[in-house]
């Protein structure tokens, strides 16, 4: 594992700590979940974003009519 140093504001490094003491766990190992689930989170976004443009590109868009649809069965007004 390679270290590396952070700024961080003194109140979000007290959440830290707060986080750390309450699962017993370190710093350090807050910062890493922290960190793994926002990058996990990132690349998913990302993923689907270029998903999303692609078939904005292949013109693979629902019809008005599937959109209204989909949003009746859920109860809501696409109107």
């Amino acid at each position: 594992m390679k270290t590396t140093t952070v700024r961080m504001d003194e109140h979000l490094l007290l959440r830290v700590d707060g986080v750390a003491k309450a699962q017993s766990r370190s710093r350090s190992w807050i910062i890493n979940q922290a960190l793994e689930r926002f990058i996990a989170y990132e690349e998913w976004y990302q993923n689907e974003v270029e998903n999303g443009l692609a078939e904005v590109t292949q013109n693979e868009l629902a019809s008005e009519e599937q959109v209204q649809t989909t949003f009746e069965k859920w109860g809501v007004s696409a109107r």
